[in-house]
């Protein structure tokens, strides 16, 4: 699996093949950023079709073993996330080497979190120099009939239309190769 591997139509397909999903991981997730430490969001659209990707630097003081800095990273993501209810997200953690332990608690961390915001998670990956791999997500519950649904909190206007300090000076990332919302 590689990113050469892609196809020439691969953004008109669902991220939800998982091989697609890997080399697009690879493709993003550079051997640089693998052994830096980086949390890769492949943001979706409803379809599960790939949009955009943001690469969020993970704190050098931060140990990678700690899910509590998935969380710290996700968190400026979550109120863009929530103004697209139709979307999914492909997380990706780079990281120098495998730990599977830390692995699963990253996965745990990131399951959570999206779903605490209704944010349709659809793999997540961890990606050494050496490794690609998707760890297992369990399968949620379907929705229950009984259960309330929540509403999003209202989007932020456009950023043209807010000034760019406002955007948060705590986010550490890089857009990468989106083709557009």
């Amino acid at each position: 699996m590689t990113f050469s591997d892609l196809p020439t139509n691969w953004l008109t397909r669902p991220l939800t093949d998982p091989v697609l999903a890997a080399n697009a991981v690879d493709l993003f997730v550079t051997a640089g950023e693998r052994r830096q430490g980086v949390l890769a969001a492949l943001i979706c659209d409803g379809r599960a079709r790939f949009r955009t990707s943001i690469l969020l630097d993970l704190p050098r003081d931060a140990p990678l073993a700690s899910p509590k800095s998935c969380i710290r990273a996700l968190a400026p993501l979550v109120p863009v996330l929530q103004c697209r209810p139709d979307g999914a997200l492909i997380l990706a953690l780079g990281r120098p080497k495998p730990d599977p332990p830390s692995d699963h608690d990253w996965t745990q961390a990131a399951l959570q979190t999206c779903q605490a915001a209704s944010i349709r998670l659809l793999a997540f990956y961890v990606a050494t120099p050496t490794e690609l791999h998707a760890v297992p997500l369990p399968t949620p519950p379907p929705p229950s009939p009984t259960r309330p649904i929540r509403p999003r909190p209202p989007c932020p206007p456009p950023l043209s239309s807010r000034p760019l300090a406002s955007v948060g000076p705590s986010v550490s990332g890089r857009l990468g190769g989106g083709t557009g919302c």
